[in-house]
């Protein structure tokens, strides 16, 4: 089965129902076969198949012509980050070898200032553009909407997301219609989307997470989309078109529970609602399935493994709520095509509930990383790839996310792990967010920093949020220092940047290897927000620095 066949399939089977819906426009199944093929077709005319199609763009129907129409061509759809800087842009373009660049008017400047500079693009074509440039409209006008007659195989690569370089350069991880229809097929044989399913995807769809829409293309879900996340366009849209699934990041979960306006909204068609990106704090999710009033379920996975490969189910979390609150930290359990195993250093399996780093084998593993043949073969031992990821399975099999490798905090010899300070730094009730970081120290080689976004008129002090770690952690586990930020920084998916913040923050100052003892914060005016992470409300919090 080829990504394309998603959208024929559909069209077969129910062409007059909504596929897409976006603003005011709504697109059919098969309106969206035929968009897709015309594009296929269109790019025939320009390029090659084999060749690399980028796409610089906010979420719009023509997103998902591309998410077809490319890998239908033979072509390797390239997703780029429309928040990187226009440098980064460069590097990724260069580094692909994109001879076709389709980018949003928005964006059509930004082109055009490095154009010089990516010589191996031969065609722009500008969604929403006119003039001299080829706009989307005259360049997929004229196209057949018929089949093209090129037939990919399943190992073409049908997708190349740039992963987002929290470990340092974006690497282009391959995915071929094996990998993204392997990891689409996995998740259908999981989630519950019953006939009629209308599904709000929340997120930019230049992110890996953008298999979602696919996966409910495939079961005939109407799929809507935002252009960017905001409450207020949220909960009006559950309303308006009658969401009955949606996906969050933790984050725009914690940030919409905190949003005045919840209670005004009527939700009750919302039956659930997944999360993922990162780990959950246990008070925003009992928080959440008190107050929201649907049901939750979770998914863990990574650009590599063209989605998820951990599935946290609804069952789950209705006996975290019924009392086993201890489930509610886990990430949730193999699904059925995943192969997973918990390993030592040695890749020996460890014992059940002994920590471990979780690797994966299966088809939904990407075919590589884009010319890096060094970083490929570090990612695999055997055939298996490194998630990077430190857990521990119980008897039931439930998997728990203790950390991922490169955040694990060693202070003193002892291992620290961040999210079990930042569980403990979000019972503190002045705290909207917070993050958990390692920052070096001559005395304990690291010392375990908590940096701390406070809810809108919020007050509190380092000696407070140290008061509230005490009260749940073991000395070595406690804060040494903490940092008043306005916002935490984001990737698209709400994930928080934790390199960045060690960059910042690093190194510890080496005269205070106790809680370091800060004033309260000053007053400080409303922001607009952090525009590296989701477009939610910002926090009207308190910025302290290190004196």
């Amino acid at each position: 089965m080829l990504v394309s066949d998603i959208v024929e399939y559909g069209a077969r089977k129910h062409p007059d129902r909504i596929a897409l819906r976006f603003e005011d426009e709504t697109v059919s199944y098969g309106e969206l076969r035929d968009r897709s093929r015309r594009l296929a077709n269109a790019l025939l005319d320009v390029a090659a198949p084999g060749d690399r199609v980028a796409i610089l763009s906010t979420n719009c129907t023509e997103y998902f012509d591309c998410y077809y129409g490319v890998p239908m061509a033979g072509m390797a759809l390239t997703i780029l980050n429309y928040r990187l800087h226009a440098e980064q842009i460069v590097a990724l373009v260069e580094h692909s070898g994109a001879t076709v660049l389709v980018v949003e008017k928005e964006f059509a400047e930004l082109v055009d200032g490095i154009r010089d500079r990516i010589p191996d693009v031969r065609t722009v074509v500008v969604i929403g553009g006119s003039g001299a440039a080829t706009s989307w409209d005259s360049f997929v006008g004229g196209a057949s909407a018929e089949l093209p007659s090129v037939l990919p195989t399943a190992d073409d690569i049908a997708w190349m997301v740039y992963t987002s370089g929290t470990t340092g350069m974006p690497k282009g991880v391959m995915l071929s219609h094996r990998n993204l229809v392997s990891g689409i097929t996995s998740s259908a044989l999981q989630w519950a989307l019953p006939e009629g399913t209308v599904f709000l995807f929340c997120f930019p769809l230049c992110h890996v997470g953008g298999y979602v829409t696919l996966l409910n293309h495939l079961m005939g879900s109407t799929v809507g989309i935002l252009r960017a996340y905001d409450n207020a366009t949220f909960l009006r849209l559950v309303e308006e078109w009658k969401v009955t699934q949606t996906g969050l990041a933790p984050t725009m979960i914690n940030f919409l529970l905190q949003d005045p306006a919840l209670d005004d909204h009527d939700l009750g068609t919302l039956e659930a609602i997944g999360y993922g990106s990162s780990a959950i704090p246990a008070p925003v999710l009992r928080e959440g399935l008190e107050r929201l009033g649907c049901d939750f379920y979770q998914g863990m996975g990574m650009t590599e493994l063209a989605g998820n490969v951990l599935h946290f189910d609804q069952e789950a979390h209705r006996r975290a709520a019924n009392g086993e609150t201890g489930l509610l930290a886990a990430a949730g359990k193999p699904m059925r095509l995943a192969n997973i195993r918990v390993v030592d250093d040695e890749l020996a399996d460890v014992p059940v509930g002994q920590i471990g780093e979780m690797i994966v084998r299966c088809d939904q593993v990407m075919a590589g990383y884009w010319r890096d043949p060094e970083a490929t073969a570090a990612a695999f031992t055997d055939g298996w790839f490194h998630t990077g990821d430190l857990v521990r399975q119980d008897d039931e099999g439930f998997v728990y996310i203790v950390d991922r490798k490169k955040d694990l905090i060693i202070s003193g010899g002892e291992n620290v792990a961040s999210l079990t300070v930042e569980q403990a730094l979000y019972r503190h009730p002045g705290v909207a967010e917070a993050a958990a970081i390692g920052v070096k120290d001559d005395t304990w080689g690291e010392i375990v920093c908590a940096v701390v976004v406070l809810r809108d008129g919020a007050t509190a002090t380092a000696e407070d949020i140290v008061a509230t770690c005490r009260e749940q952690l073991g000395g070595f586990q406690v804060p040494r220092r903490v940092e008043f930020v306005e916002t935490l920084p984001k990737n698209v998916t709400g994930k928080i940047l934790k390199r960045d913040l060690r960059d910042r923050f690093s190194p510890a100052p080496p005269d205070r290897p106790q809680p370091l003892r800060l004033t309260p914060p000053p007053p400080h005016v409303a922001t607009c927000g952090d525009q590296s992470g989701p477009r939610v409300p910002p926090s009207l919090t308190r910025t302290t620095e290190q004196p």
